[in-house]
């Protein structure tokens, strides 16, 4: 038979089994034959399509699956104190980077074990879904999972995985999978909570066909719902925090979030929405020291690794701010804030060209990104001295006021020259609660834009 051995841990090939200290690893069988074709082939990028044909043989998978595989395989390694061992290649594929050692050969007589059918499909994917219970460091959070049933529970984390990523196709189907936790468990608030949270992300980034005030409307009834069954549901008191912090009440919504924490310290999610609201406070250090707690409970939330980099850049750290953003965008390419991130990295360390070339990516994602896209392109082509173009983006920008944030209109304005628009709208947001945030913005160092200014001219 065929062993490969990765670091602690032992691969058999024609068992499909994963060993470590003589004990099984209890990962899937497709979640093995994973692991066994990037292991077969160490250090080569594989294609997506490829690993799909290889590994679902029997057809009838979405990309999803192959994405859902790597990522059990992922926390299952940093689960035994390893490193990650898989780099996504955006565009291609996967590449498995540990050194791989092999003990023993298989003749080559002996055929590759069969490929499952079609009827044991279901079964394959339910004991992957279920290891990414029992593969989390979210230990004393997962310990509530108890009260779910095990459907339940597999429905919720196949839920939360989609949820996590905080994109359009992950929320929608978030719904889905949530809403089947309540079908199989109806008096547990675990599926309402996570119900509350998926409209809630709908609402944030305006994803549905219905208007914000829709989704968090729907979002409070499911919180209420899973308050009555249980009143102590750090997830419901979380996710109450959030929606009063959208509606810029700073004192519930912190309050909400401190409780959900007091009720459950490893509830990752709340420590990010905690971590979130301090630095739209202007409260860096503590905000960054919150989502690394949260980054440390789940260290492939995409949504913690994308704060973590604009964390990082509000504290001057732009080394680490790229390289959050980039391991954001490694797991979620739809990431855009991350590449945002990026781009104002580049222009902080005054790579402008880089910081030119990434914000029109950015504004290249969609309609929705151009406005904001606009103005990034107004300040670096004023940086760069290109004054011309920075007029015409900061033109398109003011067309689409609506669409954008104040505080970079502050920024595009002022670099670009339009001191009386920059100072009025100083002015006006001088006592907005997302001040000390516009102080604590770098892109602003290079402006030496600060409330000083709008007092020495009489402001």
């Amino acid at each position: 038979m065929s062993v490969y051995v990765i670091g602690p841990f032992q691969l058999n090939a024609e068992r499909l089994s994963l060993m470590r200290d003589g004990k099984q690893v209890p990962l899937g069988p497709k979640v093995v034959e994973t692991l066994l074709a990037l292991v077969e082939r160490p250090h080569e990028v594989l294609n997506k399509s490829a690993l799909l044909d290889r590994i679902w043989s029997e057809g009838f998978v979405e990309d999803a699956n192959l994405a859902q595989n790597v990522y059990v395989l992922r926390k299952t390694f940093r689960k035994h104190g390893c490193a990650d061992p898989i780099e996504t290649v955006p565009g291609r594929g996967y590449r498995f980077t540990a050194t791989v050692s092999r003990l023993a050969y298989a003749s080559p007589a002996h055929p590759h074990p069969r490929r499952v059918g079609a009827a044991i499909v279901a079964v394959a994917v339910i004991a992957a879904s279920l290891v990414l219970a029992a593969s989390t460091n979210l230990t004393q959070h997962k310990e509530t999972l108890g009260a779910l049933s095990e459907n339940g529970v597999r429905m919720y984390e196949i839920g939360r995985y989609y949820w996590n990523m905080r994109t359009r196709d992950g929320a929608q189907k978030s719904f889905l999978y949530f809403s089947r936790v309540i079908d199989t468990d109806p008096y547990d608030a675990r599926g309402y909570a996570a119900l509350a949270d998926a409209n809630v992300t709908m609402g944030d980034y305006c994803y549905g066909t219905h208007t914000p005030a829709v989704y968090f409307a729907r979002a409070r009834e499911y919180i209420k719902k899973a308050l009555t069954l249980d009143p102590d549901s750090a997830e419901a008191h979380a996710a109450l925090g959030f929606l009063a912090l959208h509606r810029r009440d700073a004192a519930a919504g912190l309050g909400e979030l401190q409780q959900a924490i007091t009720l459950d310290p490893s509830y990752g999610d709340a420590h990010e929405w905690y971590g979130i609201a301090l630095l739209r406070r202007g409260q860096s250090s503590e905000g960054l020291r919150h989502l690394k707690i949260a980054a440390d409970l789940d260290p492939l939330s995409v949504a913690t690794i994308a704060w973590l980099d604009a964390a990082a850049y509000r504290d001057r750290r732009f080394s680490d701010a790229i390289v959050f953003s980039r391991q954001a965008l490694e797991l979620s390419p739809q990431r855009t804030d991350a590449l945002r991130t990026i781009g104002e990295t580049y222009e902080a360390q005054g790579n402008l060209s880089r910081a030119l070339e990434t914000f029109k990516r950015y504004g290249a994602v969609g309609p929705y990104y151009r406005p904001e896209a606009a103005l990034l392109l107004a300040q670096a082509y004023a940086l760069a001295h290109r004054m011309s173009e920075a007029r015409a983006q900061l033109s398109y920008a003011r067309a689409h006021a609506s669409d954008v944030d104040g505080t970079d209109l502050i920024a595009a304005a002022a670099a670009v020259g339009n001191r009386n628009m920059s100072l009025d709208m100083v002015r006006r947001m001088r006592t907005h609660v997302s001040w000390m945030a516009i102080e604590n913005a770098a892109h602003f160092d290079a402006l030496q834009l600060t409330e000083r200014n709008v007092v020495a001219s009489g402001g």
